[in-house]
């Protein structure tokens, strides 16, 4: 292994322990790693009109919320 993984590898051990004690949800993981997915923005509020939000980070925060 080289030493560059051992962070990751720890970050992974860490996480699959807090999931069998219950702390980390498997819904809350999968969002840390891939971000909200928008299917249907028609019902999304309306993204404030801030050149620092974009489209994907109003998606994630929208997602989030939920």
């Amino acid at each position: 292994m080289f030493e560059k993984h051992k962070i990751l590898l720890s970050l992974q051990i860490c996480v699959k322990l807090k999931m069998s004690e219950g702390e980390i949800d498997e819904d809350e993981w999968s969002f840390f790693l891939r971000g909200g997915l928008v299917m249907d923005r028609s019902t999304q509020p309306v993204k404030p009109p801030f050149d620092w939000i974009t489209t994907t980070a109003w998606d994630n925060i929208t997602e989030l919320e939920k």
